[in-house]
């Protein structure tokens, strides 16, 4: 959805208010603490009181916009932002863009990254695996902190797993350490067993040939990199993506947020060919699971 689309069907509170009760209910509103189906409908505030248990609810209990104090159409408008940049929008620029302050910016991102996590995809057919590492390079750190790493390898750097099944959804996870006692659960977590594995020669993916209909391993430092059908191009092109996302867009990204950023940018790519991935956006910002809070 284009930007003034957005802004003119979603221009005021009620009109954002009416859409995601539709989405989440139908007709019906659903009291999100005790699932009544029967409640009054107070018009003046948006809100709606339960006749069950008798406690004022909205359409955002339970949601990742729940006690939010900006303005709905912000929200949408952020959504739409978020998912027409393809290699990402900076919290500084989306501030811009609403007429928030940055932290405000910062949160929306985070919050609606969170509806972003693709983490229940199940992957077959040809799956290509490969890690990656995120982080800048050694000369450009203080002499100071280079000395805590080798001169070679990448203990400075944060690795990633990538899973990508060809023509379909890549699912892309932060790990503690490339090694295989933490790989190869996520894999097989995330693969289906039927499936044509096809990584590089990284010890991490030793002996899942055992687990996998077939495993098919590129020796890329003898320059292969393709037998027929397999090779690594795809997910090593999602790579190139992803890197200019965080050099062109976020510059620097801590670990501990590492996965957020990484989420909105597969869940993007993952729903690329998808002319409906504004709604989908905002179905997922509704059922994404948070704690109620006691009002």
């Amino acid at each position: 959805m284009e930007i003034l689309e957005t802004i003119e069907k979603f221009g005021t509170q009620a009109q954002c208010v009416g859409y995601l009760e539709q989405k989440r209910w139908g007709d019906t509103p659903i009291c999100p603490y005790c699932n009544c189906k029967k409640s009054s409908n107070r018009k003046d505030v948006l809100r709606h009181k339960c006749q069950g248990c008798n406690r004022s609810f909205s359409v955002l209990i339970g949601t990742v916009m729940e006690a939010t104090k900006l303005p709905l159409p912000k929200w949408f408008a952020a959504i739409c932002l978020i998912l027409n940049a393809k290699k990402g929008i900076s919290s500084l620029q989306l501030s811009r863009d609403i007429g928030v302050n940055k932290n405000t910016g910062w949160y929306l991102q985070k919050r609606i990254r969170q509806a972003m996590n693709d983490d229940d995809n199940i992957l077959n057919g040809i799956v290509e695996a490969d890690e990656s590492y995120i982080g800048g390079s050694l000369t450009n750190k203080h002499q100071d902190d280079r000395k805590q790493y080798h001169k070679t390898g990448m203990e400075h750097k944060t690795p990633v797993l990538g899973m990508l099944q060809r023509k379909g959804k890549i699912v892309v996870k932060v790990l503690n350490k490339a090694w295989g006692k933490e790989i190869q659960p996520l894999m097989k977590q995330t693969i289906a067993k039927e499936s044509k594995l096809v990584t590089d020669g990284f010890g991490g993916y030793k002996d899942l040939g055992k687990h996998y209909r077939e495993h098919v391993i590129l020796n890329h430092t003898k320059q292969i990199r393709r037998i027929g059908e397999f090779h690594t191009n795809t997910i090593e092109g999602f790579w190139s993506l992803l890197k200019r996302a965080i050099v062109g867009q976020y510059h620097k990204i801590t670990p501990e947020h590492l996965q957020e950023y990484i989420d909105e940018i597969a869940f993007k790519y993952n729903h690329r060919n998808n002319e409906n991935t504004f709604e989908l956006l905002i179905e997922r910002c509704l059922t994404t699971k948070m704690p109620l809070t006691r009002k």
